[in-house]
């Protein structure tokens, strides 16, 4: 038997190794629990242009964390107005150089984008070359 709330899912519990601002990005339904996919995401600035970034799955398994900056400038999220470390409905994935694996783009209130410390050099070269990358990345939700 399914049990609907108000005909909406609910959002999985906080995991407990994750702080009580993380924010979490719905990516679908799990229907047999009643609760929404997705992954939690909290980053912590360390107040010199370098953020702290965990996201895990939505029952707090560690998917990635690192150190993360903006893919354009050096704010950092204490400068970028960043709420909550993400304010957007959706993660990007993108091949991380460094990893040679997918790695979580996070979103920002004010529009811009963290990635890997150890991958933004060769990702915003990469961008350069090839700004298609960039606007599909950009423009695909």
């Amino acid at each position: 038997m399914l049990i609907y709330r108000g005909n909406q899912a609910m959002d999985p519990a906080l995991p407990k190794d994750m702080p009580t601002n993380s924010r979490f990005i719905a990516t679908g339904y799990d229907l047999a629990h009643n609760e929404r996919k997705g992954t939690w995401v909290a980053c912590q600035p360390d107040g010199n242009g370098i953020t702290f970034c965990r996201v895990t799955d939505a029952h707090g398994i560690v998917i990635f964390q690192g150190d993360y900056v903006p893919v354009r400038d050096s704010r950092s999220v204490a400068d970028g107005g960043a709420q909550n470390g993400s304010a957007s409905s959706t993660l990007k994935w993108v091949q991380g150089p460094f990893e040679g694996a997918p790695v979580p783009m996070i979103p920002m209130s004010d529009g811009s984008w963290l990635v890997p410390l150890t991958d933004r050099d060769a990702l915003v070269d990469r961008w350069n070359r090839n700004p298609d990358e960039w606007q599909k990345l950009m423009t695909h939700e």
